[in-house]
This record gives structure tokens, sequence and C-alpha cells, in this order.
């Protein structure tokens, strides 16, 4: 719980988007971010997300690499495009090295396997609020 206490401290109250086809995993992650006070808007793609015509009102997105339609390397991509800054944090079930390191060097905030322990997440998340470095655990060496 000390993890969030500086969330609070922002001058505005974030809000995360969660961008993941795996409705469980969109509901939890909505319910993990609602319980430490955090607001946060679902989405079931990266279309549904870029359709929203609010995405710059985001603080974070929080994504997966896997999704039809419009998947996180390119959602992240798009987002860079328009010149965005919001962090990105992907939680995925990919194991492919090659598909984390160029979402590392891309500008990933953080990259994460499912399943995700909640507080490695939210140390991530409060990180990328505040404007911190990620973690150098969640970087390969060389990025």
């Amino acid at each position: 719980m000390a993890v969030f206490v500086r969330c609070f401290r922002l001058s505005k109250n974030p809000v995360i988007a969660i961008v993941d086809d795996d409705r469980p995993v969109r509901e939890a992650l909505f319910d993990l971010l609602q319980v430490e006070g955090l607001s946060a808007r679902t989405f079931e793609n990266g279309v549904d997300f870029l359709a929203d015509g609010a995405v710059d009102r985001f603080d974070c997105v929080i994504t997966d690499v896997r999704m039809p339609g419009l998947d996180g390397l390119e959602l992240q991509r798009r987002l860079r495009m328009r010149g965005s800054p919001t962090p990105v944090i992907f939680i995925t079930s990919s194991v492919e090295d090659e598909t984390r390191v160029r979402a590392l060097r891309d500008g990933a905030f953080a990259w994460f396997t499912k399943p995700v322990a909640d507080e490695a997440l939210l140390t991530a998340l409060n990180a990328a609020l505040e404007g911190g470095a990620a973690a150098d655990t969640l970087k390969p060496p060389g990025i």
C-alpha cells in the first residue's frame, strides 16, 4: 500500500487506460487500480482506444501485445507518431524476447509477462505517473 501514497500527491488524479482483449484481465486490472484509488477506463483493443477521441487525457496506458485489429506494439507506435509522451506498460503472455526488446526500444516504460505481481505492476505504474525512469530490471541490457 505504501507504493501508492505518492500517487495521491500528484497535481491531478491520474487516469489509466487499460487496453486488453481479454475481458477478465481488463476487469482484474480495473479492480486493482480502483482499490488503489486510481481512475481507469478499459478498452477491448487498440482500435477502440484510439477511436475514443480523448487519448491525450490518459496518464498511462497498460496494454497487451497481442490483440485483434491493432496490437499493442502498433498502438504504442501510433501514440508516439501523434507526439504522445504517455508511458506505455506492457503486460503480456508473449515470451518472445525480440518483441520485448522492440517494445522497450520503441519507448515502452515497462514490460511484464503474465501473470504479473500486483506490487511490481503498481511500482512501475507509480514511477510512470511520477515521470521517473523504469526499473533497470525491466529493460534488457543495452536498451
